[in-house]
């Protein structure tokens, strides 16, 4: 074939590539300003609702329980249930003999007021401390003549002080250390995890062989690394049926060696005679202004905020106490807060003196889910308020209901942005009734709103799926100036309710789509949809 023929060759087949291409792209123009997606108005789709809310999450279980414990000085005057019997919530658990419960009242009530009283006092002591003017430090004092040295006498050295437990792991063990775990039988003895040198007292040991009828169990476990999941090293096992005589009950006994340990007496030696102290002189009398210095009026104010924290504290465990002699004050009953059953039911003319309950109610029917509310809501939310839970699986909103407030602060929750991180949070359980389209293990945001629920605001809250994240940053397809959609970058904050906070972006009176399917693309025509 000759050159030229060639040329021709190749020109034919560009010219027919292109035809093809410019064809191809006049098709995907065609295609791509034949569609058009549909917008709706932010003010239609804004889900604001007003509101102090506060926002968490949780998971469902179907496993939480009601642990009824003894009451202090309280005879128990019947059992109105069997262990295995299915309760509802309302239903008679078990009386106690409340002869004196009405005096016992009246002191707890007593309590609570005198608390609320120094808890006043100290408030109005901490804006007096804040109203204070610092004074200058006081002026140093002239040197004063050393004393002679007088030779010090040596004395037994003292064992440092040391603290019942480290870690998981105890020092030693007296008739109030708490096991790591068993429930004191034969077959599942108390198991103490024991320092290399821990050692308990004689009195631990004689209270295990008080109660003949009913003797305790326990397994002394050295550990490597002093946690359960190391290796054993070493057991010393004890019971009430040991056969120990009655020792001391301030002695002490090695669980490494199992032995007692005997402390070496140490003579002490001879004293020498004090030489005469020479005379010094006095000193001069140096006048003392009165009032604090920065540092030291800084320091009281903490002392005193501190004080406060620790009264408001032991007041709100007073004021939980009252609510619960209250509960029971008029006929002695405690009844079944939940839907359950009644497992691990106690001996009741044994009752057990180790802090463990009488009996268990065990769930058996709803789901219950634990969230998080702020110290400044505790005074506006209270049991048997709703709860609204956003499943993420399904998309579905449930109502639940509180069950308990806790009186004492999480010390791991994080509000994680959300909520004001100078306070604390409690946490709280609440349960759902209806859980149809719900199971066991799943999550979901939490939501409650103690007041002005309703209320019509500025604020914009939109549905998640309206949001969408493209390199940590959100956005949503917005209608520009030519009837376009465009990504639209926004600010969001909390999330409540299944919808998110808009902070920045949009106004009421912008229009957005969907921003899921072949639809929603930048350049795509638009059309209302109200």
């Amino acid at each position: 074939m000759s050159k030229k023929a060639v040329i021709i060759s190749l020109l034919s087949v560009c010219a027919v590539s292109g035809a093809i291409y410019g064809g191809i792209k006049l098709y995907q123009n065609y295609q791509f300003n034949s569609l058009t997606a549909e917008v709706r108005s932010v003010s239609n789709l804004n889900m604001y609702y007003g509101g102090t809310e506060m926002s968490s999450s949780g998971m469902l279980t179907n496993d939480y329980s009601q642990e009824v414990y003894p009451l202090e000085d309280k005879n128990i005057l019947e059992v109105f249930v069997e262990e295995g019997q299915t309760v509802e919530a309302g239903d008679p658990l078990i009386s106690f003999d409340m002869t004196l419960a009405d005096l016992e009242l009246e002191m707890k009530e007593l309590d609570v007021a005198t608390t609320a009283g120094k808890i006043q006092a100290a408030k109005q002591e901490l804006e007096n401390l804040k109203k204070i003017k610092p004074i200058q430090p006081k002026p140093e004092q002239p040197a004063v003549p050393s004393e002679p040295v007088v030779p010090e006498v040596p004395q037994e050295p003292e064992e440092p002080p040391k603290t019942e437990k480290s870690g998981e792991a105890f020092n030693f063990i007296t008739p109030d250390s708490k096991p790591n775990k068993g429930k004191g039988t034969e077959e599942d003895p108390y198991v103490y995890l024991c320092m290399p040198d821990c050692y308990v007292f004689g009195e631990f040991i004689n209270n295990l062989s008080r109660n003949e009828k009913k003797p305790v169990y326990v397994s002394l476990e050295i550990h490597k690394k002093n946690t359960l999941k190391g290796k054993l090293l070493s057991r010393w096992e004890i019971s009430g049926k040991s056969g120990f005589p009655m020792m001391a009950d301030e002695s002490r006994w090695s669980v490494s060696s199992k032995s007692q340990i005997v402390e070496e007496v140490i003579e002490e030696p001879e004293m020498p005679e004090e030489p005469e102290e020479p005379d010094v002189p006095e000193e001069p009398e140096i006048e003392e202004p009165e009032g604090y210095t920065a540092e030291e009026l800084a320091q009281k104010i903490k002392e005193q905020e501190k004080e406060i924290r620790d009264l408001d504290l032991e007041k709100r465990q007073g004021d939980l106490e009252l609510e619960q002699m209250k509960k029971i004050s008029s006929d002695g009953i405690i009844k079944a807060e939940i839907n359950g059953i009644v497992k691990e039911m106690g001996e009741m003319d044994n009752l057990p003196i180790d802090g463990s309950p009488i009996l268990t109610v065990a769930g058996s029917e709803g789901l219950y889910v634990k969230g998080y509310l702020s110290e400044l809501q505790l005074d506006d939310i209270k049991v048997g308020q709703t709860v609204y839970a956003y499943s993420w699986e399904s998309g579905n909103n449930f109502e639940a209901t509180i069950t308990e407030i806790s009186t004492y602060p999480s010390t791991s929750y994080e509000s994680w942005g959300e909520g004001n991180p100078n306070v604390s949070y409690y946490p709280y359980t609440a349960y759902i009734e209806n859980t149809e389209g719900l199971h066991n293990g799943e999550y979901v945001d939490l939501t409650m709103t103690p007041n002005n629920m309703g209320q019509q605001t500025d604020a914009i809250y939109l549905e998640k799926a309206y949001v969408r994240t493209e390199d940590n940053r959100k956005y949503v397809m917005k209608e520009d100036k030519n009837h376009c959609l465009v990504k639209q970058y926004v600010k969001t904050g909390k999330t409540a309710y299944g919808s998110v906070e808009i902070l920045s972006g949009l106004t009421m009176e912008d229009k957005i789509a969907f921003p899921y399917g072949k639809n929603a693309k930048e350049g795509v025509k638009v059309e209302s949809s109200e």
